[in-house]
């Protein structure tokens, strides 16, 4: 009797291990993990699509940010001041090579005298001291002796007598002709304006401007006007340096359109 005793005790206490062992198998075995119904893993990123990239970067800095080591700012070095009138102005950059001044441009300075184009019939006030050609019996020539300048200025007057009265279109055809006599000749580039009206001698006529590089390298600028009186074609041509010119459109072109008359 105790002897079967002993042998229920024993298989009952083997059969307590086998169950404990069963247990423990289906908890480690790592082969289960891909049975059943797979889990997702909880590092799994999102999709991106429609999201905002600069709020990744964002946050990208903001983490990588709090991984560095407190850094101290730099303190900005200040700008220098800078005065308002000159402000947004390029820097220039000094040559410390002393180089050669440039002659300045002597200013213009202009005395008055009447001249008397007596072949043309035509009077008028101009600079003194001018030399004067009127050796052509249609034109009449005026030009600055000032050696000073490398470009003599020039004012040359024209009368021609046509058999009608000129219209406008007729007056444009003149000062378009001239125009492309004169940057036929000499220059390297040359470049005409568009033809304005304006008065001359009391009647309509037209005018045009001109500027241009001759080949030698002078820079030039000039005016042309036309006008038709009493069955006469009168032209004007104003020539003169380019650095000159609104002193020579002032005081010579200006002066000769408030001061000329006709004296036949």
């Amino acid at each position: 009797m105790k002897k079967r005793l002993m042998l229920a005790l024993m298989l009952l206490l083997c059969a307590v291990l086998l169950a404990g062992c069963a247990g423990d198998k289906k908890k480690y075995d790592v082969g289960s993990a891909n049975s059943g119904t797979p889990q997702q893993s909880t590092n799994q990123q999102a999709p991106t699509t429609g999201e905002d990239p600069l709020a990744e970067e964002d946050d990208y800095g903001m983490t990588l940010t709090q991984s560095l080591p407190t850094q101290v700012a730099a303190t900005a070095t200040p700008a220098p001041t800078v005065r308002s009138q000159y402000a947004g102005a390029t820097p220039v950059v000094v040559d410390p090579i002393d180089k050669p001044t440039p002659t300045p441009v002597p200013k213009l300075s202009v005395t008055y005298v009447a001249y008397d184009a007596i072949k043309l019939g035509l009077a008028f006030e101009g600079p003194a001291g001018w030399l004067q050609d009127d050796t052509a019996a249609d034109t009449f020539i005026i030009q600055n002796p000032n050696a000073l300048i490398d470009y003599p200025a020039t004012l040359t007057l024209r009368a021609e007598k046509v058999s009608g009265d000129y219209t406008t279109d007729n007056l444009k055809t003149i000062v378009n002709g001239m125009l492309k006599s004169i940057g036929d000749v000499g220059f390297d580039s040359y470049q005409p304006s568009q033809t304005a009206s304006r008065t001359l001698l009391g009647k309509n006529g037209i005018y045009a401007n001109y500027e241009g590089t001759l080949e030698d390298g002078r820079q030039v600028a000039g005016r042309v006007h036309a006008v038709c009186v009493d069955r006469v074609l009168y032209t004007v041509h104003l020539t003169a340096p380019k650095s000159q010119w609104t002193d020579y459109k002032n005081m010579v072109y200006d002066k000769l359109r408030d001061t000329l008359v006709v004296t036949k």
